[in-house]
C-alpha cells in the first residue's frame, strides 16, 4: 500500500533549540558542580563521625556478629530441647 499524501518536513527552529542547548549544558554543569560540593560536604561530615566514635565500624559489626551468633545458637539449643 502507497500513500498519495506526503508528509511535512520535521524543521526545528534554530533559533529556540541553540539557546536551549546553551542553558542545558550551562544547567549541567551547575547541577553537577552542585553535586560534588554537596558529596564532598557529606563525605567530610561522615569521616568525622566515624573519627568520633568509641569503636570502629568493623569493631562494632565483630561484635554484633558474634551476639548473632550466640543468639543463634541459643535459638536452636532451645528449639532442640523442646521438639524433644
Amino acid at each position: 500500500m502507497s500513500s498519495s499524501t506526503s508528509r511535512p518536513p520535521f524543521q526545528v527552529n534554530p533559533r529556540l533549540l541553540k539557546p536551549g542547548l546553551v542553558l542545558l549544558c550551562v544547567g549541567g554543569g551547575a547541577w553537577l558542580a552542585g553535586a560534588l560540593l554537596s558529596g564532598t560536604a557529606l563525605a567530610q561530615a561522615t569521616w568525622r563521625f566515624i573519627e568520633q566514635l568509641d569503636e570502629s565500624p568493623a569493631e562494632i559489626a565483630n561484635r554484633r556478629f558474634q551476639q548473632m551468633k550466640v543468639a543463634a545458637a541459643a535459638a536452636s539449643k532451645a528449639w532442640n530441647e523442646s521438639a524433644r
